[in-house]
């Protein structure tokens, strides 16, 4: 029997399909198209083990979709842009982004690397993706259509330049969504601050005590907050507070957001420590003074403080306030801080601060977003949930605009003097020319609102979100292909983790929806996060990364494949060594039963006729199983349910093929009755049709090569992968299934007898009597055949050998 080297075969067939280009999508084809939004790989430059559970679940997905006779639609896509890459680009190549053109070009040298090797990666996945329909967001016509879409929602009011307070990370040095951001819990102080009362222009005796957990942002502070009905500080309403070393007086107001059990129930506001302090700072028109600047330290507005890191600062400041007697006391605090959390290197705490940007209009259409998501198919359904929370949950339009280098440009110019927005002629755009406004003159020579030539053009590029929510047009060659654009959109299926439900389904869905008036997509499938073998969520913190190589280097891409193909929808999944071996025993199990099945196939003719009738309970038995386990595999994978068919499929071919039914049929195939024999060919014939058809779409290699092997002279077919997905043929018997599985019982009793009489299970036993299973009269010559019994009794009454999960017993004869 052929060893089955993995190694070999897998390369073999990856190398073959590609050569053969059978994954290609043809838009002319035969059936309904099935489009898949695939998630544009981040060119990390590796593949992590999320990766190879999501991309397994897409092209498990492509693969039993064209087996159940759609046109596939699978490209591939790359999303290049983004800050990782700059921050790995400082770092390797020691380049300052001052230098923007260098600076890119070595970005682009970086992203073309990653994506090589990741392209490799891939490729060892078994990934039958359609590699003539790829993009990467880097790409000249891909930005231009981006820069397109912006320019269209420009013409529709919902494009603004401003400068208002913007979630600012001060290490990555850029503006953030809210999207981007998120709370973690940290152990802080709270600082108590006394600061006097100003009566008529004088410092009175009379203080008032807040609390702060950020003391260094005292030098921006405009006001004082109570409780309208907080009577300890009624009668100071009105009056004014003295902040000291700024020598500013601030009013003290009363606000029902401010929480009267807080610290002393008095907060100051400081523009800007949170966003309450956005809020008030608008709602009383008070004035804004910037304590902290880009680099996240204080500016020359803290004396001498200035130039301290924000957290150095608050140390500092705390001991003066302590040495000057301002400082009343300090506690341990438990609190939630706002950090850069997209970024899991970054998790710089988040500072407010005014900076110009661009934005889109959100606020106003995140009602549509959910009813749009309501038109969709979500797997599971409660994901819908979380996108629609987040949706209610908005309360600040999209900060579209990143102060980086590396990105789609910001395709507007605008004047200086008035502010008016000047656009890029759209005819550029649509012959795929994207445009750069910090280096291209502007399209016009003076401002069309106020005739000024004082025109800039934006320096900043995007959000890498307003990139990738594009895809489902991008996927259906939207502005490029309009018949085939019509054809394939709304695309059929976005799969897509849980944690950018967020962002990339959030802004998707809302661009989309505002550019073509339609939902892009109709099927939402989403996985949840691979954690470690120890439960925790893979980081290299805890040392319990494992990478895909390890896994592919020892056991192959089929094993990983089926433990990414175990998990279930919405999910957290640990990776476990106990399932990959599992799966590499059941591979060497199927190879095995294979090379059994394909060598009694030699001589054998699938139009041969013979008498059904001559089908032995066993032949019924095994068959209404196999036509048990495709109705169930068929309806669980149409809802897109891997693990309960492939855990299904595994065992019917494991315990019950395997194990049971060619025990069953060994008899008949090795013995002299042609009649006999050719039944039991045509059963195991179907056996090993349905079951590789079955496991192609999970273990594309091996199925590839088993085809090759033994089933291809019957199927005429180059590929399985072009097989039809197995159907029902009227097998189907619940009752005969019934007998059977207790004959495997009965079957499993005997062995557990021979083996505790140390006999061998080729030994032949004298007699069996069966107590209570006079139905299962019909099984007698099966029974005798395989456990080789030479006498069969069916009785009542009551024997020594129980039969598990069933009131039979038995009496055995040596």
């Amino acid at each position: 029997m052929p060893r089955y080297d993995f190694e070999e075969i897998e390369r073999k067939w990856q190398e073959k399909w590609l050569e053969d280009g059978i994954y290609k999508f043809d838009p002319e084809a035969d059936g309904e198209v099935y489009s898949i939004d695939n998630p544009p790989s981040f060119t990390s430059g590796s593949l992590h083990m999320g990766h190879a559970l999501n991309h397994s679940w897409i092209d498990f997905i492509a693969r039993y979709k064209r087996m159940r006779g759609y046109n596939v639609l699978f490209p591939v896509g790359f999303d290049c842009h983004g800050l990782p890459t700059e921050l790995k680009v400082e770092k390797v190549y020691g380049i300052d982004k001052k230098d923007r053109d260098e600076f890119r070009k070595k970005c682009e040298e970086w992203t073309t690397e990653a994506i090589s090797k990741m392209k490799e990666q891939y490729m060892r996945l078994g990934y039958s993706a359609d590699w003539n329909e790829y993009y990467e967001t880097r790409m000249p016509w891909y930005k231009a259509l981006v820069q397109y879409s912006l320019l269209e929602f420009y013409k529709k009011g919902l494009i603004y330049r401003s400068e208002a307070p913007v979630l600012w990370c001060p290490r990555c040095e850029t503006a953030l969504a809210k999207a981007e951001v998120g709370y973690i819990p940290r152990k802080s102080k709270l600082w108590y601050i006394s600061f006097p009362i100003v009566d008529n222009g004088k410092k009175t005796e009379e203080k008032i005590t807040i609390a702060t957990t950020r003391p260094e942002l005292m030098f921006s502070c405009v006001a004082v907050f109570v409780h309208p009905d907080d009577d300890r500080y009624k009668n100071l309403v009105g009056k004014k507070a003295f902040i000291p070393y700024v020598n500013r007086e601030v009013p003290i107001m009363a606000d029902e957001a401010v929480d009267k059990e807080f610290g002393t129930g008095a907060v100051y506001l400081c523009t800007f420590g949170d966003e309450m302090d956005v809020k008030w700072q608008m709602k009383y028109h008070l004035p804004v003074y910037i304590s902290i600047d880009y680099q996240g330290r204080l500016t020359e507005l803290a004396g001498e403080f200035a130039g301290m890191k924000a957290g150095d600062g608050r140390k500092k400041v705390a001991e003066k306030l302590k040495d000057d007697g301002y400082l009343v006391k300090v506690e341990d605090y438990e609190q939630n801080v706002l950090v850069h959390a997209e970024r899991h290197s970054c998790m710089h705490p988040i500072e407010l601060l005014p900076i110009p940007q661009w934005f889109i209009k959100v606020k106003e259409f995140t009602e549509d977003v959910s009813k749009a998501s309501d038109n969709m198919s979500w797997y599971p359904d409660h994901m819908k949930e979380r996108l629609k929370a987040w949706a209610d949950s908005l309360d600040w339009d999209w900060i579209i605009s990143r102060q980086r280098v590396y990105g789609t440009p910001i395709p507007f110019w605008y004047c200086k003097d008035c502010g008016e927005i000047i656009p890029p002629k759209e005819e550029d755009l649509l012959k795929f020319r994207f445009v750069d406004p910090a280096k291209d003159k502007p399209p016009v020579d003076k401002c069309p609102k106020c005739g000024s030539t004082n025109i800039e053009g934006s320096k900043d590029v995007c959000d890498c979100w307003v990139d990738s929510s594009l895809t489902p047009l991008m996927v259906a060659h939207w502005k490029k292909d309009d018949k085939l654009f019509e054809k394939v959109y709304p695309v059929t299926l976005r799969p897509q983790g849980y944690d950018i439900i967020r962002t990339w389904a959030f802004y998707t869905i809302f661009r989309d929806l505002i550019l073509t008036g339609k939902p892009p997509f109709k099927d939402v499938v989403v996985n949840g996060m691979v954690a470690g073998p120890d439960g925790r969520k893979m980081d290299k913190s805890y040392g319990n990364i494992i990478p895909p190589e390890e896994v592919l280097d020892k056991y192959g891409a089929d094993t990983l494949r089926q433990w990414a193909l175990g998990a279930s929808l919405g999910e957290d999944y640990p990776f476990d060594w106990k399932q990959i071996k599992y799966a590499s025993k059941f591979q060497t199990k199927l190879w095995n039963a294979s090379f059994f099945i394909g060598n009694h196939l030699e001589e054998f003719d699938p139009n041969s006729s013979f008498d059904k009738d001559k089908l032995r309970p066993a032949d019924r038995w095994i068959l209404s199983k196999m036509e048990s386990v495709i109705a169930l595999s068929t309806q669980a994978l149409d809802k897109y349910e891997f693990g309960r068919a492939l855990n299904a499929i595994r065992e019917f071919f494991w315990h019950d093929i395997c194990d049971n039914y060619l025990e069953m049929a060994k008899p008949r195939l090795y013995g002299d009755n042609e009649d006999e024999k050719l039944v039991a060919r045509h059963v195991i014939y179907q056996l090993i049709l349905s079951s590789v058809k079955m496991l192609a779409p999970f273990i594309p290699h091996i199925t590839e090569e088993i085809h090759e092997l033994y089933l291809k002279r019957f199927t005429g077919l180059s590929s399985i992968h072009l097989a039809r997905w197995p159907e029902t043929k009227g097998f189907a018997d619940k009752e005969i299934e019934k007998s059977g599985d207790i004959i495997v019982a009965i079957t499993s009793a005997v062995r557990g007898f021979k083996t505790q009489n140390k006999m061998s299970q080729k030994e032949e036993l004298s007699k069996l009597v069966v107590y209570n299973g006079s139905s299962l009269a019909e099984w007698e010559t099966d029974l005798k055949e395989m456990l080789k019994i030479n006498e069969i009794e069916f009785a009542k009454g009551s024997g020594d050998v129980p039969v598990e999960g069933t009131d039979i017993t038995l009496m055995i004869e040596k």
